[in-house]
């Protein structure tokens, strides 16, 4: 009876040890499932990004991210549609949309409800810088009769100026830019001159009709619509002056910046301008996990991108966080943080 006794309870003991062996295993397995969940961000994706007008340059570097999406994370269906530059951050900042590109100074603006927004968009998110920098560049008829902005103020040129979209970055920097001289628009159709709102290829299309003598906007370097305006039209960019430079781009949170000679065929001196990088933004309440992965991918495919366009060639890894004054999400954060490029 005792030896039964016995063997009963030494068959409980060792089925007691058995269940928590097993509960403890189950507790391990539960810690490293957390921790993959961490680490592995390699799910597939399914969002969309909103990017530029088909055909376009922005339209091809949204496709670049989206490819690079997609080759990190088999399975990803990554959706691009077609935007513009200032019409992105508003459709990001209220989730229509949850990925975006636009210029920083643009999503910034956004963000805290300045112009061309008639209020602000908190919930928008910066993940990576996607274009280092677009240039503003003033350009004109090499044969005007002014080389500078303080020779246009000073003689009251009668200058009929083209600007892209009213409240696009263009239009905005190079209203800022005369009214660091104190100029209106007004003012400067009261000197006999005109604005226009068009860009690109028809403002120089109107140039070579002798029916413009500027136009302004924040463009890449070198430009292939000034490449292809100067194959008919001799052409010069007017530099900016370092005053100018620095009210304007503490005024609209741009970056003092130079285009180097040789960049066209015509420029043979290196010009004081402003840029602007390109962004990829994010709505805040994209999880962090999925935000991890997207910043990885472009991360992961910095040299794949330098063979879409060449503008991602002066992408880099240090590039990446110096997404302006909007914040990054926290996905983007702690991918940063683990590679040292921020603290």
């Amino acid at each position: 009876m005792n030896v039964s006794r016995q063997t009963a309870i030494a068959t409980l003991m060792l089925l007691c040890l058995f269940i928590l062996s097993a509960c403890g295993n189950e507790n391990v397995v539960s810690k490293a499932d957390e921790a993959s969940i961490k680490t592995d961000k390699t799910s597939p994706i399914q969002t969309t990004i909103i990017g530029g007008r088909t055909g376009g340059a922005w339209s091809i570097f949204t496709e670049g991210i989206a490819e690079s999406i997609r080759r990190n994370n088999v399975g990803s269906m990554i959706t691009v549609e077609p935007g513009g530059i200032v019409e992105n951050p508003p459709t990001v900042g209220v989730n229509k949309i949850p990925y975006g590109l636009s210029y920083a100074m643009t999503a910034y603006a956004a963000y805290i409800g300045e112009e061309p927004y008639e209020r602000a968009y908190e919930d928008i998110r910066a993940v990576s810088v996607v274009i280092p920098a677009n240039y503003y560049q003033f350009v004109v008829p090499a044969d005007v009769p002014f080389d500078s902005f303080e020779e246009i103020v000073e003689n009251q040129v009668a200058l009929r100026l083209a600007v892209d979209q009213k409240g696009s970055a263009g239009e905005i920097i190079t209203r800022n830019i005369f009214e660091s001289y104190g100029v209106s628009y007004d003012d400067i159709t009261t000197w006999g001159g005109s604005v226009d709102y068009l860009g690109g290829s028809k403002a120089f299309e109107m140039m070579s009709d002798h029916r413009i003598d500027a136009t302004g906007d924040a463009v890449s370097v070198p430009s292939s619509d000034i490449i292809e305006a100067s194959t008919i039209l001799d052409l010069k960019i007017i530099a900016l002056s370092q005053e100018t430079v620095q009210v304007v781009s503490e005024k609209l949170g741009m970056e003092p910046n130079t285009i180097e000679a040789g960049s066209y065929t015509f420029l043979d001196e290196d010009l004081n301008t402003l840029s602007t990088q390109a962004i990829l933004m994010v709505h805040k309440d994209v999880p962090e996990e999925e935000v991890y992965q997207v910043t990885k991918s472009i991360y992961d495919n910095l040299e794949y991108l330098g063979n879409v366009h060449e503008e991602f060639k002066k992408l880099i890894a240090e590039k990446m966080t110096d997404v302006g004054n909007v914040p990054l999400h926290p996905g983007a954060e702690t991918f940063f943080r683990e590679q040292g490029l921020i603290e």
